[in-house]
């Protein structure tokens, strides 16, 4: 497992995660991407789809991240700094962190229960 830390940003208002470093675009795809039960399904069918031989890549798109989920790895980028490199703009953004995808797959879930935990104090305060 990759060590983790979910806390709440005071200054955003926000529920984040913390991972180690090089993982800061997992970091920003599942705060912007998987925000609900719904988000994770289909994440773990496209998982699935790979790992059953189905699919070698899944692709799929988000708002702002791109994932490409291998049996053995999950890559998450921008696609818009990815293309600018190809024609040779380098803006020194980083564009891609790569994670184990049994270990995307476990951040996924945390991710997700950790949503709604915080969702149901919050509103339990109300």
């Amino acid at each position: 497992m990759i060590p983790y830390e979910i806390y709440y940003d005071e200054r955003t208002g926000k529920l984040r995660i913390a991972l180690p470093e090089g993982l800061s675009l997992v970091e920003e795809y599942l705060e912007s991407e998987v925000i609900t039960e719904l988000n994770k399904r289909m994440i773990f069918d496209r998982i699935a789809r790979v790992s059953s031989g189905e699919e070698e890549v899944s692709d799929g798109t988000g708002n702002l991240f791109s994932s490409e989920i291998r049996k053995d790895y999950t890559r998450i980028y921008i696609s818009y700094v990815e293309e600018q490199l190809k024609a040779g703009i380098d803006t020194g953004e980083e564009f891609e962190s790569t994670i184990e995808t049994k270990y995307f797959a476990e951040l996924v879930s945390i991710w997700v229960r950790a949503r709604e935990e915080y969702r149901q104090r919050r509103d339990s305060r109300k």
